[in-house]
Order: C-alpha cells, then sequence, then structure tokens
C-alpha cells in the first residue's frame, strides 16, 4: 500500500456509491449483532487487514462484553479498490467511524487539512501505552493533537534470507544462519545447483514482480552502504541520501548490487522459470524442494505455517546478505494505520476501541499471525511463533536503523511527491532489463534514471511552491543525520 500512489477520485452518483461499496467491501461480520451502539447504530470500523481479520474481530467482541450496548461491523477491503470507497463515503457523509487510508494517494497531513479526521479522545491514555519516540509530529500528531499511532514497525525490511536447511548444509553453508555475504551466497548457491542436477537450484526469486524486486535491490544496496532518508509508505521517489539530499542510484552500493545480482544469472544458479514468477508462487516452488534459498519478508514462515506445513521444519532465516556480513539498512518512520472520521458520532468509544490496539498483549497477539511485525519488538519474544519469526524480529532490531523523513519534517513534501509522475522504467524494471540482458551498462542506466527523477522532482517542486507552499530541495537535507544511528524526533527539531 503506497501513500503517495497518483491514484484520483471520479465522481459516481448516489447510486454508484452503494454499489462500489458492495463491490469493494468484504460482508461484514455477524460476530457482534445483539445490540446497537449508544446512539442507536453500530460503530462501524473499515480496514484491509484481511490476514489479521481474527484478531481484530476477537479484540471487537471482547470490546462488546466489556460495553454492552457496542456492536461493531467490520468490513476488510481490497486495498486497491478502498480508496475509491473511502472518497465516495466520505463526500456523501457514510464513511466509516474508524478506516484506514489506503488508495487515498493523499497524506496524513493533507488530510488532517482536509478534515478527514477527529483528534483521538483520551489521548494522554494511548500515548502512555506506546514505546518513547514513537508519535512524530506531521505524521501522527498535528498542532500538538493525537491522530493516529502506529500498530506495526518501522524495523523491518523484505529482503530476510530464507533457505533450505538441507540444501544448504549440504552445500557447506551454515544450515542455523544461512549466508552472511554475497559471497557466501553466490557459492552456497553454485553447490546446490551443481549438486541438484538440474532439479535444484540455488536461488528462486519472483522476477515478473517488479515491484518486490525493487524492493530486494534498495534493501541490499542499504546492506552495500548506501544510506537512504525515507518517506513512510512511498516509492522510490521518496527515498534520497540524507547527506545530500539527492537520489542515490547511480551510487556505487546500488551498481555492486545489480552486479550480484547479474552474477548469479550468469552463474546459472537462478531457478529457471524465475522470471515468470511473482512472489506468491516463487514461495510456493520453493517449498517444494527445487531451490534453496528465497529472498522475502517476516511473514514468509506464516504463509509457509499456513499453506506448505510438510516444508516448515526444513525453513532456516539468516539476514539480508551483505558484502561485509554486517549489514544496516534504514527504516522510514512507522505511519498511522487507523484514524477515527470527524463524521463519526462516536468519537470516545472508536479511540477507546483503537486504544485496545496498544500495548504487549496486544502486540503478542499480533505476532502469533506471523504477518505484519508489532510496533514492540520485545513482545515477539514472548509470543507463540515459530522460531524463525522470532529470529527475523531479532535480526530486524540488530539491523535496522530509523531514518530521517523528509515529510515529517516538511508535510508539504508530500504535494510534491504525489505531483510527481514515475519516470518509467522504474528501478524494478531497470533490474529486470538488466538481469534479461536487455541492459548491459549498469551505471548507465542507473544514472539516466537517477536524472530523470531529480528533474521531475525539481518540476514537482516548483509547481507546488507556486501554489503559495513553503517547499524546497533543502526539505530532502539532513545535515544532523549520521550513519547506522537512529533519527530520533528529538532531531527533527535541531535540524
Amino acid at each position: 500500500m503506497t501513500t503517495f500512489g497518483r491514484r484520483r477520485f471520479l465522481g459516481l452518483s448516489g447510486g454508484a456509491l452503494a454499489a462500489a461499496l458492495g463491490a469493494a467491501g468484504c460482508a461484514r461480520t455477524s460476530e457482534q449483532e445483539a445490540a446497537p451502539a449508544a446512539g442507536g447504530d453500530a460503530l462501524r470500523w473499515w480496514d484491509h487487514f484481511q490476514p489479521l481479520r481474527p484478531l481484530n474481530e476477537r479484540i471487537f467482541a471482547e470490546y462488546g462484553k466489556a460495553n454492552p450496548g457496542v456492536r461493531v461491523e467490520h468490513e476488510v477491503y481490497n486495498p486497491n479498490e478502498m480508496g475509491q470507497a473511502l472518497q465516495l463515503a466520505f463526500k456523501s457523509n457514510q464513511i466509516a467511524d474508524v478506516h484506514t487510508i489506503a488508495g487515498l494517494g493523499s497524506s496524513e497531513a493533507s488530510l488532517v487539512a482536509g478534515g478527514w479526521f477527529a483528534p483521538l479522545a483520551g489521548q494522554e491514555a494511548i500515548r502512555a501505552k506506546l514505546p518513547a519516540d514513537t508519535l512524530l509530529e506531521g505524521l501522527h500528531v498535528f498542532d500538538g493533537k493525537l491522530h493516529a499511532f502506529p500498530l506495526f514497525t518501522a524495523r523491518q525490511y523484505a529482503t530476510l534470507s530464507w533457505f533450505n536447511r538441507e540444501l544448504v548444509e549440504k552445500a557447506g553453508g551454515d544450515p542455523d544462519n544461512g549466508p552472511a555475504t554475497w559471497d557466501e551466497f553466490r557459492s552456497i548457491a553454485a553447490r546446490i545447483t551443481k549438486d541438484g542436477g538440474g532439479h535444484a537450484y540455488g536461488w528462486i526469486q519472483g522476477l515478473q514482480f517488479h515491484e518486490r524486486l525493487q524492493s530486494h535491490v534498495i534493501e541490499l544496496a542499504m546492506s552495500a552502504g548506501a544510506p537512504l532518508a525515507m518517506t513512510p509508505g512511498a516509492d522510490e521517489k521518496g527515498l534520497v541520501d540524507p547527506r545530500t539530499g539527492d537520489y542515490a542510484y547511480a551510487s556505487d552500493p546500488f551498481v555492486q548490487t545489480l552486479e550480484f545480482l547479474l552474477s548469479l544469472v550468469r552463474d546459472k544458479v537462478v531457478f529457471p522459470a524465475s522470471t515468470s514468477l511473482d512472489a506468491r508462487t516463487a514461495r510456493a516452488r520453493w517449498a517444494t524442494g527445487v531451490a534453496g534459498m528465497f529472498f522475502d519478508g517476516s511473514w514468509n514462515i506464516g504463509v509457509v505455517n499456513g499453506q506448505f506445513k510438510q516444508f516448515l521444519g526444513k525453513v532456516g532465516v539468516g539476514p539480508v546478505p551483505s558484502p561485509g556480513g554486517k549489514p544496516v539498512l534504514y527504516g522510514a518512520p512507522a505511519p498511522g494505520q487507523l484514524f477515527v472520521s470527524s463524521q463519526s458520532r462516536h468519537v470516545e468509544a472508536a479511540s477507546e476501541l483503537l486504544a485496545r490496539f496498544t500495548g504487549p498483549q496486544f502486540h503478542r497477539a499480533l505476532s502469533t499471525y506471523m504477518d505484519q511485525v508489532p510496533l514492540d519488538l520485545e513482545a515477539v519474544s514472548t509470543a507463540d511463533v515459530h522460531p524463525t519469526y522470532k529470529r527475523a524480529v531479532e535480526l530486524f532490531g540488530q539491523a535496522v536503523r530509523l531514518a530521517p523523513s523528509p515529510v515529517v519534517r516538511n508535510p508539504a513534501v508530500a504535494q510534491v511527491l504525489t505531483e510527481m509522475k514515475e519516470p518509467r522504467p522504474t528501478l524494478g524494471e531497470i533490474t529486470q532489463g538488466i538481469l534479461s540482458g536487455e541492459l548491459t551498462d549498469i551505471r548507465k542506466a542507473l544514472r539516466e534514471h537517477t536524472g530523470k527523477l531529480a528533474a521531475e522532482r525539481e518540476r514537482a517542486t516548483r509547481a507546488i511552491a507556486e501554489k503559495g507552499v513553503k517547499v524546497s530541495l533543502d526539505d530532502w537535507t539532513f545535515p544532523n543525520w549520521r550513519p547506522g544511528k537512529d533519527y530520533t524526533a528529538e532531531m527533527y527539531r535541531t535540524s
């Protein structure tokens, strides 16, 4: 889900509103149909967290028991359709009391300014249950009032090295930790492929899925030393070198990353059908034993546990491989996920219900789904989860640092990112071209892409500034940022 997509609302008639909401939403839960909410109607909740639906509805049921007379109507939307449904409902004053903002194509600050949300009631109690330095002005807090809080951690990434323990051990690798360096990854992949005799290969990946492939390239480049300031929810338009404010895609770490991935293709250790696979189909094939290693996020083991239990005992996980074996990656500040509508007649009840999505008990419960990583990493250590999920979260805590975010410093940056057109080909598409052999000069391709991004950002910044908005390219530069360190809330005030 991207916060800064360029999706635009197309006006529809009142009749189309009902159709759109019916098509986009899943059936309402019938779990709590017994009693009306205070005021005579239900407290309505819309989100797009399908894997977490059982957890959410368990919390709703517990809240209903503790508050007789309150009924929660829960709808889970397809993320690709939710934005339009929200726009339609907001315009017609039919929006849910609590909802996410997937697909709206606007920043939190813009939506607050547009009157979408109500500040949370009981703010001090909610703040007290959140880890220190979690809440940021311009992302969660506006004019000193709390509007949202993160449920999930910023300390995670999608390029963990998941591996078949048996194949890695037979290839001379560490069956507990997997390959730590790029050289180890390459040599183990070669040995698995050689020993496999056409039945098993070193590495499988969904190379058809260029968006995920782009994430892998960015994270591998960070493991090679690329420093990046990040905008929550943004795509590659929101990633810059915080020291200079410039796009870093033509830098040595990105060139080296693409050379590393290309070496795997040239070594012929990649599962042959990878170019036609997306992440899900690649995982399914990996679970059959046709490849040794697979890049994915911590949610991988949750999917394996749910769909490929026969493979569960063979699964190991290690950090993203890096040139030196000691990666440091950067995560954007975690945004808020759920907001109380300004149109709600139940702000206090909605806020009280949201407060149940904080604290150790909630984070431990969230951990058991082995999907999204909870805000409080410590909660995972006592949760009933597979050992590889605990290991993945430990690796996140060791390696991921909080990056500065230009949009937290100046919310107007979000308007620039929304104004920007996406240069094509994207970094993910460039990577596909390099791995397929269609593009042969890596540095030239990255330099041209960087130039397009820089030119488009300059144009978009001018366009927004000409509307009287105070924003400039200086907003992307953080002189007080230090590599390998967390960028804290206090640092925004002193930058």
